[in-house]
C-alpha cells in the first residue's frame, strides 16, 4: 500500500517535469521565424478628427500637443508568431496632458496615436489585427499597457498612459471618437 501511495505521488512529478525545448510558451514568440505583415499607411488629413476632440480636450481641461511623427510601428502577435508593422507618412503622434492638477496635485496625461489608410475597410483590417495583437500572449505580448483601439472612418486611433490610474481618462476619450461616427 506504502509503495502504491509512493508511486502515485512520485509518477505525476516525472510526467510534468517535461523540459522539452520544442514546446515554446507565449512570451518565447515572436521569434526569428516570424511572419511579418506590413500595412502601409497614407498621410490623408485628420484635422476633422483633432478639431472635434479639441473641442473635448478644452472642456476637459486639457490640452494636446502634436509631436514628432513616426514612420513606424510595429506590434506582436505573440499567439500566432507574428509581427505587425505600420510604416508611412500617415502616422500622427499626439500628447494630451491635463491643463489643471487634480487632487493631490497629479496631471492625467496620455499618448494618441492616429494611423490614416485609404479605406475605411483597411482600417477596419487594422484595427483587428492590432486588437488580436494586443491580447495575444494573455495580454502581455506587448507590455502591459493600457490601450484603448478605435476607429475612425479611415483612421484607427490608439490612446495609451502608461498610468493604470489614467485609464479612465483613454477610455472616455475612445468613446468620444466612437460617438463621432
Amino acid at each position: 500500500m506504502k509503495k502504491l501511495l509512493l508511486l502515485l505521488v512520485i509518477f505525476p512529478l516525472f510526467v510534468s517535469c517535461d523540459d522539452s525545448k520544442e514546446k515554446k510558451l507565449n512570451w518565447d514568440y515572436p521569434d526569428e521565424n516570424a511572419e511579418i505583415k506590413t500595412f502601409n499607411t497614407k498621410a490623408i488629413d485628420d484635422k476633422e478628427l483633432i478639431s472635434r476632440l479639441e473641442e473635448d480636450f478644452r472642456k476637459g481641461k486639457f490640452k494636446i500637443e502634436s509631436k514628432e511623427d513616426k514612420k513606424e510601428v510595429s506590434f506582436s502577435n505573440c499567439n500566432d508568431n507574428l509581427i505587425l508593422k505600420i510604416k508611412g507618412n500617415g502616422i500622427r503622434r499626439y500628447y494630451v496632458k491635463r491643463t489643471e492638477a487634480k487632487p493631490k496635485n497629479y496631471y492625467p496625461d496620455f499618448m494618441m496615436f492616429i494611423y490614416e489608410f485609404d479605406s475605411e475597410a483597411e482600417a477596419e483590417d487594422v484595427e483587428e489585427e492590432i486588437r488580436e495583437a494586443f491580447f495575444s500572449g494573455n495580454g502581455f505580448c506587448n507590455g502591459k499597457g493600457h490601450d484603448y483601439l478605435v476607429r475612425y472612418k479611415n483612421k484607427v486611433v490608439r490612446l495609451a498612459t502608461r498610468a493604470h490610474m489614467f485609464m479612465d481618462y483613454t477610455k472616455e476619450y475612445s468613446e468620444k471618437i466612437k460617438s463621432y461616427r
